[in-house]
């Protein structure tokens, strides 16, 4: 049994909710289901029970939970030992850009520094938008459109698309990819007015505005709340690629209007001379992947 496993377990003891243990483990909860399993079988016990369909820890799942928090304390205290010089690193960024990037960034970070410690913080896009708040010493991952303060400074983390979405019976969710001139004729829904678009949009609906295009606000809160007013309404919408999510019967597919979109980290202030040499060689890494 592997110290996510205990960790996957405990999420599920703690929150006595699958849906809300997947999203703290950042995981599906197909995958937590499947992950449970295995340890019940590896075990040969029932760890958690139906309980007036609420899902409750058995009498053996509340005694293995006291046995898993132990040993989970005891690795965190050994990752703290381990680590020597005590620094951390405390990442903030928008919860939307987890499943596309942050885990990948992290994931590469302890490739370069297995024993850094790293505190993760989901934030608002409010908190991140605006500069003046940010904590310094403390890093960010960012579209590069939030950072508007010049003191900021940052290195690239990833690049990524637009993609389109669109109802499962669309005629354009039978392409592999969608290009400007596909969207000719269709009715575009944008979360806000054109004037409050960020530039990477604005650039893609300059592209459109020669193709017969109709625009329609959806006034939607968020940007991910677009695929309901799709599903109820029909409609298409353009999206980057991070806040592409799964939503039954919403389809998406890769867009190609040549427009990059790009994540950085940033930072204000002074970071831990650890976490700047790690950094040095996360940017390194990324300019030779990138052919730089």
């Amino acid at each position: 049994m592997t110290i996510r496993q205990m960790e996957l377990f405990a999420q599920v003891y703690e929150r006595r909710n699958l849906t809300r243990a997947a999203e703290a483990l950042y995981m599906t909860q197909s995958a937590v289901t499947q992950n449970l399993k295995k340890m019940e079988e590896e075990l040969g016990v029932q760890l958690f029970e139906r309980v007036n369909r609420r899902l409750q820890p058995s009498p053996i799942g509340e005694r293995f939970y006291q046995h898993a928090k132990r040993i989970l304390d005891e690795y965190e205290k050994a990752l703290a030992d381990l680590a020597g010089s005590g620094e951390q690193m405390s990442l903030y960024y928008y919860d939307i850009l987890s499943a596309a990037i942050k885990d990948r960034v992290i994931a590469a970070f302890w490739e370069i520094d297995p024993f850094l410690r790293i505190n993760q913080h989901d934030c608002r896009i409010t908190e991140l938008l605006d500069n003046s708040r940010w904590t310094p010493g403390m890093l960010y991952l960012v579209p590069e459109e939030f950072i508007r303060d010049p003191a900021v400074r940052s290195v690239d983390a990833a690049a990524v698309r637009h993609v389109i979405i669109m109802r499962e019976n669309s005629h354009l969710s039978g392409m592999s990819v969608i290009r400007p001139e596909d969207l000719e004729g269709e009715t575009l829904l944008l979360r806000s007015d054109r004037g409050k678009q960020f530039p990477h949009l604005l650039a893609a609906l300059d592209q459109l505005d020669e193709l017969g295009v109709h625009y329609e606000t959806a006034i939607a809160e968020r940007a991910r709340e677009l695929a309901p007013r799709i599903l109820s309404f029909g409609g298409v919408a353009i999206l980057p690629e991070y806040l592409k999510n799964e939503v039954p019967g919403i389809a998406w597919r890769p867009y190609d209007d040549g427009i990059a979109i790009h994540v950085k980290l940033a930072w204000k202030g002074t970071l831990p001379p650890r976490v700047m040499k790690m950094l040095a060689a996360y940017q390194k890494r990324t300019e030779k992947k990138n052919g730089i």
